[in-house]
């Protein structure tokens, strides 16, 4: 009977061995595993910080060209396409705009209900 206790022992100290082992093992893989995901946080604002500047940059340089500055000529170009898709935009407005039997505001830009002599965002007179 002793054997048998001194075996269920031995097995039960190589249990908690193997036990430990795994839980430093899983607290090891874990914290590399926040760390990753904390890095990787990281970078991604990094990135989003570097996109936000570099739109900075862009609407600087648009709204030079907008008053008329001189820039080279590919710069210009992405300028011009800018220019076509912002009508674009303006003209997507008004087709929604007549859809919903509205008119856009010439100042601002807000749809008003067609009865409306005045924005009801910005005050500006509607034309008739």
């Amino acid at each position: 009977m002793e054997e048998f206790v001194e075996k269920i022992k031995k097995g039960a100290a190589k249990a908690v061995d193997e036990a430990e082992k795994l839980t430093k093992a899983a607290v090891s893989k874990t914290s590399a595993l926040v760390g990753q995901t904390k890095l990787t946080y990281a970078m991604n604002t990094t990135e989003e910080k570097i996109a936000e500047r570099l739109a900075r940059i862009g609407q600087f340089v648009y709204e030079e060209y907008q008053t008329g500055s001189e820039f080279p000529e590919d710069i210009a170009e992405i300028c011009r396409e800018i220019d076509v898709l912002h009508q674009e935009i303006a003209n997507m407005k008004e087709q929604i705009a007549s859809m919903k039997n509205a008119v856009l505001c010439p100042n601002c830009g807000a749809s008003n209900d067609n009865t409306n002599q005045f924005c009801a965002k910005c005050g500006e007179k509607l034309s008739d």
